[in-house]
């Protein structure tokens, strides 16, 4: 009988571990905990360590790609709070008169 009520009592206790939740049984991240893994701590409490896709690729945080719409690159950033891509940098309209210097030089009047 001892045995079974033993048994019992051990079965109950593993089972009650596996039911605690995991917020529980871990220490919540913190800014010096993120920043060893190589992230920021993000607003929700979580490590910035959300991934992106850009281009059918998988990108850290803090990774970019580019993207050509008709005919303008834009240049996007990987928000690892988020796990989603923010536009860096937003193409202008070239403007007339303004003339490209060639590449690695300068423009001479």
């Amino acid at each position: 009988m001892r045995a079974i009520v033993k048994g019992f009592v051990i079965g109950t206790l593993g089972l009650a571990w596996l039911l605690v939740p995991v917020g529980y049984v871990h220490a919540k991240p913190t800014k010096e905990s993120c920043a060893k893994e190589g992230f920021i701590l993000c607003k929700d409490g979580a490590c910035g360590s959300r991934k992106c896709w850009c281009n059918n690729k998988v990108l850290t945080p803090g990774d970019h790609c580019t993207n050509t719409l008709a005919g303008k690159v834009y240049i996007y950033l990987c928000d690892g709070c988020s796990g989603k891509l923010f536009t860096v940098i937003k193409p202008t309209t070239p403007q007339p008169g303004l003339v490209k210097p060639p590449a690695g030089g300068t423009l001479q009047k």
